[in-house]
């Protein structure tokens, strides 16, 4: 549970359509905006996807996955930092949505300050489970794919190759200017999406709080019948998020892979010319 409040304004004089459809929304945590973006009514948000037309509707999805996020985070952050005895990250006091209308006034402002239960031994072991559990789902996957392509590099892992010195490249070989394009591309697509891993902890989670509930509900629990959709609902987006995200990470795995092609063909091209010089 947290803490809620929230406020609406609207300019006086204004219906909904003169209101005009591009809006902005902002999450902030503890006074810093940490997501943030543009849309307009009607399309589909990009942290919800909700296509709803009122800008409180759209306010509400919006605040109520920040909030979750907010803590379902910082309790992985909290359990990763434990398990590689790290210190363990300050957690997030305060959740502001806002959505403003294009010129920038507010048009809904929701606050929250969150609660965050204290981590057991109970689900630190739990979490351990989870641990052992991926890194096995992992090694399948891994010879799933590998069955299809023996090559195959676990995308999201660096795989640095040897490099030739700078100055024994010619810079005006086009091949550079490739590489660095290749590699950069794959860079932005992995920068666009979350990370496998933490998909694959948060479907786990999402995961086994369904099967709490689904264990707790009764006939005719009309409260019960909303947690069991919202906990399936919450399945369903990491589910979604995970495959999603694999692929993009196989997708920039593949430029990295085009661009070491290129890499190599130029070493091989500079090498003998470098012996040569060296025999001489």
């Amino acid at each position: 549970m947290h803490d809620v409040s929230d406020t609406t304004e609207a300019r006086p004089g204004t219906s909904a359509d003169e209101l005009g459809e591009s809006y902005i929304w902002e999450v902030v945590h503890d006074g810093v905006t940490v997501e943030s973006g543009e849309t307009r009514l009607g399309e589909a948000h990009p942290l919800t996807g909700s296509t709803a037309g009122q800008h409180y509707e759209i306010a509400c999805g919006v605040f109520e996955q920040a909030c979750d996020s907010a803590v379902e985070e910082h309790r992985y952050e909290v359990m990763m930092a434990r398990v590689e005895e790290r210190t363990e990250p300050h957690p997030v006091t305060v959740v502001t949505v806002n959505l403003r209308y294009a010129d920038a006034s507010i048009a809904v402002s929701m606050t929250a300050h969150p609660r965050h239960r204290p981590i057991t031994d109970t689900d630190m072991a739990e979490y351990r489970d989870y641990l052992e559990w991926a890194e096995e789902d992992h090694r399948r996957f891994l010879e799933q794919k590998a069955l299809n392509d023996e090559t195959f590099d676990l995308p999201w892992e660096s795989t640095e190759e040897d490099w030739t010195p700078d100055e024994t490249i010619d810079q005006s070989d086009p091949r550079l200017a490739r590489i660095a394009e290749l590699e950069a591309e794959a860079a932005d697509i992995r920068s666009e999406v979350f990370d496998p891993d933490h998909c694959r902890e948060l479907q786990f989670r999402a995961e086994q709080k369904l099967r709490a509930a689904q264990a707790a509900a009764s006939d005719d629990d009309t409260a019960a019948e909303r947690e069991l959709a919202h906990r399936t609902e919450r399945v369903t987006r990491w589910t979604t998020l995970l495959a999603e995200t694999t692929a993009a990470y196989l997708q920039a795995a593949a430029l990295d892979a085009e661009a070491a092609h290129v890499r190599r063909a130029l070493q091989s091209d500079i090498q003998p010319a470098g012996l040569l010089s060296e025999s001489s």
